[in-house]
Protein backbone atom coordinates (compact mmCIF):
# COMPACT_ATOMS: atom_id res chain seq x y z
CA UNK A 1 0.00 0.00 0.00
CA UNK A 2 1.08 3.02 -0.69
CA UNK A 3 2.13 6.39 1.68
CA UNK A 4 0.90 8.82 -1.07
CA UNK A 5 4.65 10.33 -1.64
CA UNK A 6 4.19 11.52 -5.03
CA UNK A 7 0.25 12.25 -4.53
CA UNK A 8 1.55 14.65 -1.59
CA UNK A 9 3.98 16.20 -3.82
CA UNK A 10 1.27 17.10 -6.61
CA UNK A 11 -1.02 18.58 -4.88
CA UNK A 12 1.64 21.19 -2.83
CA UNK A 13 2.87 21.72 -6.37
CA UNK A 14 -0.70 22.63 -7.44
CA UNK A 15 -1.23 24.50 -4.10
CA UNK A 16 1.70 26.63 -5.03
CA UNK A 17 1.11 26.65 -8.86
CA UNK A 18 -0.88 29.35 -8.46
CA UNK A 19 -1.78 33.12 -9.71
CA UNK A 20 -0.41 34.75 -6.31
CA UNK A 21 2.72 33.07 -6.80
CA UNK A 22 3.01 32.81 -10.89
CA UNK A 23 1.52 36.32 -11.34
CA UNK A 24 1.85 38.53 -8.62
CA UNK A 25 5.41 37.33 -7.61
CA UNK A 26 6.66 36.68 -10.99
CA UNK A 27 7.59 33.40 -9.86
CA UNK A 28 7.81 30.18 -11.16
CA UNK A 29 7.04 26.67 -9.92
CA UNK A 30 8.95 23.67 -10.80
CA UNK A 31 9.73 20.11 -9.38
CA UNK A 32 13.19 20.38 -11.79
CA UNK A 33 14.83 23.18 -12.53
CA UNK A 34 16.67 23.71 -16.01
CA UNK A 35 19.75 25.61 -16.35
CA UNK A 36 18.46 29.24 -17.53
CA UNK A 37 15.39 29.33 -15.74
CA UNK A 38 14.38 32.70 -14.79
CA UNK A 39 14.90 34.09 -11.56
CA UNK A 40 12.73 34.39 -9.22
CA UNK A 41 11.44 30.93 -8.76
CA UNK A 42 10.13 27.90 -6.04
CA UNK A 43 11.92 24.57 -6.69
CA UNK A 44 10.24 21.47 -4.68
CA UNK A 45 12.99 20.39 -3.26
CA UNK A 46 14.28 17.16 -0.38
CA UNK A 47 12.27 14.57 1.13
CA UNK A 48 11.99 12.61 3.89
CA UNK A 49 9.29 9.90 4.73
CA UNK A 50 9.15 7.85 8.04
CA UNK A 51 6.50 5.34 8.54
CA UNK A 52 3.67 6.47 10.78
CA UNK A 53 1.03 3.84 10.24
CA UNK A 54 -1.12 2.36 12.98
CA UNK A 55 -2.39 -1.03 13.29
CA UNK A 56 -5.07 -0.79 10.53
CA UNK A 57 -4.41 2.03 8.86
CA UNK A 58 -0.82 2.81 6.25
CA UNK A 59 0.73 5.92 7.02
CA UNK A 60 3.86 8.39 7.03
CA UNK A 61 5.48 11.46 8.32
CA UNK A 62 6.77 13.70 5.44
CA UNK A 63 9.25 16.14 5.44
CA UNK A 64 9.62 18.17 2.18
CA UNK A 65 11.97 20.96 1.58
CA UNK A 66 10.28 23.85 -0.99
CA UNK A 67 13.95 25.92 -1.80
CA UNK A 68 13.12 29.81 -3.55
CA UNK A 69 15.74 31.21 -5.45
CA UNK A 70 16.36 35.04 -6.03
CA UNK A 71 18.57 38.06 -7.37
CA UNK A 72 17.06 41.01 -5.62
CA UNK A 73 19.43 42.75 -4.18
CA UNK A 74 18.47 42.46 -0.18
CA UNK A 75 16.50 39.59 0.90
CA UNK A 76 13.10 41.32 0.41
CA UNK A 77 11.68 39.39 -2.78
CA UNK A 78 12.80 35.98 -1.19
CA UNK A 79 10.63 36.65 2.32
CA UNK A 80 7.85 37.98 0.58
CA UNK A 81 7.67 34.74 -1.56
CA UNK A 82 8.82 32.87 1.54
CA UNK A 83 5.91 34.50 3.24
CA UNK A 84 3.55 33.53 0.78
CA UNK A 85 4.08 30.48 0.56
CA UNK A 86 3.52 29.90 4.18
CA UNK A 87 -0.17 31.55 3.18
CA UNK A 88 -0.44 28.40 1.08
CA UNK A 89 0.71 25.26 2.79
CA UNK A 90 0.79 26.06 6.21
CA UNK A 91 -2.08 24.63 7.91
CA UNK A 92 -4.53 24.01 4.93
CA UNK A 93 -6.86 22.05 4.07
CA UNK A 94 -5.27 20.00 1.05
CA UNK A 95 -6.59 17.28 -0.94
CA UNK A 96 -3.82 14.23 -1.19
CA UNK A 97 -5.39 11.65 -3.79
CA UNK A 98 -5.02 8.16 -2.29
CA UNK A 99 -4.53 9.34 1.37
CA UNK A 100 -5.83 11.39 4.14
CA UNK A 101 -3.66 14.90 5.03
CA UNK A 102 -4.37 14.50 8.84
CA UNK A 103 -1.87 18.07 8.87
CA UNK A 104 0.23 19.98 6.95
CA UNK A 105 2.68 22.10 9.00
CA UNK A 106 5.78 24.95 8.71
CA UNK A 107 8.39 23.97 10.37
CA UNK A 108 11.53 26.24 9.98
CA UNK A 109 12.94 28.34 7.21
CA UNK A 110 16.27 29.95 6.30
CA UNK A 111 18.00 32.53 3.94
CA UNK A 112 21.54 32.06 2.70
CA UNK A 113 23.39 33.67 0.00
CA UNK A 114 24.54 31.47 -2.17
CA UNK A 115 28.52 31.00 -2.72
CA UNK A 116 27.36 33.30 -6.40
CA UNK A 117 27.37 36.37 -4.04
CA UNK A 118 23.97 37.31 -5.73
CA UNK A 119 21.67 34.91 -5.64
CA UNK A 120 20.02 34.73 -2.23
CA UNK A 121 18.26 30.80 -1.41
CA UNK A 122 15.26 30.34 0.80
CA UNK A 123 14.76 27.27 2.46
CA UNK A 124 11.34 26.18 4.14
CA UNK A 125 10.74 22.87 5.55
CA UNK A 126 6.76 21.66 6.06
CA UNK A 127 6.08 17.97 7.75
CA UNK A 128 2.83 16.55 6.08
CA UNK A 129 1.31 13.82 8.07
CA UNK A 130 -1.70 11.32 6.08
CA UNK A 131 -3.07 8.24 6.84
CA UNK A 132 -4.01 5.99 3.87
CA UNK A 133 -6.76 3.55 3.78
CA UNK A 134 -7.81 0.76 5.87
CA UNK A 135 -5.61 -2.24 6.02
CA UNK A 136 -7.84 -5.42 5.97
CA UNK A 137 -6.94 -8.31 7.14
CA UNK A 138 -8.52 -11.68 6.39
CA UNK A 139 -8.38 -14.83 8.64
CA UNK A 140 -9.86 -18.05 7.88
CA UNK A 141 -11.23 -20.42 10.53
CA UNK A 142 -10.79 -23.59 11.34
CA UNK A 143 -14.45 -24.18 9.97
CA UNK A 144 -13.43 -22.81 6.85
CA UNK A 145 -15.04 -19.46 7.28
CA UNK A 146 -13.56 -16.37 6.36
CA UNK A 147 -12.83 -13.67 8.82
CA UNK A 148 -12.36 -9.67 7.83
CA UNK A 149 -11.02 -7.42 10.64
CA UNK A 150 -10.23 -3.41 9.96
Amino acid sequence: MSVGQFALQTSIYSALNVAAITSTLSCGVFDEVIEGNSYPFISLGEETVEDFSTKNLVGADTTINIHIWSRYKGSKETKLIMDKVHDLLHDINLTVTGVNLINLRFEFSDIMRDPDGITRHGVMRFRAITLGTWITTIYRSKTGRCLIFN
